[in-house]
């Protein structure tokens, strides 16, 4: 079937994979065959990196404060070591897609050598050396923006 609408089948074709992965490794959790975690940062990187260029832009919502997506349910990333929060869903957006897109991201795993979570840092343009942001998210944490994502493309003005 072809695309109609790039971004938005695109997001809607990703929730499909999404839930036809967490299906298949929730039938035999003890060896998977998919790697539902791999499948969250890979849909991420499409939901982020994919249409901000040409749609998200074109959102209202980019100034709404991160208090406001949280009171929303939405999962914000805990800064670490002191960095500084981002204040806005724009910016929020412009640090994880940097982030992502640039492969500044670190799997957090725990003593069964599970993937627990990700860290996810910003960097100044031009100078790696300098971080300006370091976040992490648990895998719920995870799960939830991409889905939340998800819902802002396909339906922008019920998603924040």
């Amino acid at each position: 079937m072809e695309y109609e609408d790039v971004i938005r089948d695109f997001a809607l074709r990703t929730r499909i994979n999404l839930e036809y992965i967490e299906r298949e490794v929730s039938i035999d959790s003890t060896e998977p065959e998919v790697y539902e975690v791999t499948q969250l940062v890979n849909s991420l990187l499409g939901l982020i990196v994919f249409p901000r260029e040409e749609y998200m832009s074109r959102l209202p919502q980019a100034q709404t404060p991160l208090a406001e997506l949280v009171k929303q349910g939405w999962a914000v990333p805990r800064v670490v070591e002191d960095y500084p929060q981002v204040k806005t869903f724009g910016k929020l957006i412009d640090y994880m897609r940097h982030a992502i897109s640039h492969c500044n991201i670190k799997f957090i795993s725990n003593t069964q050598r599970e993937i627990t979570g990700i860290k996810l840092w910003n960097c100044e343009y031009g100078r790696p050396e300098k971080i300006t942001w370091k976040a992490e998210l648990n895998i719920e944490e995870l799960r939830n923006l991409a889905f939340k994502f998800i819902d802002l493309i396909i339906e922008p003005e019920d998603a924040l």
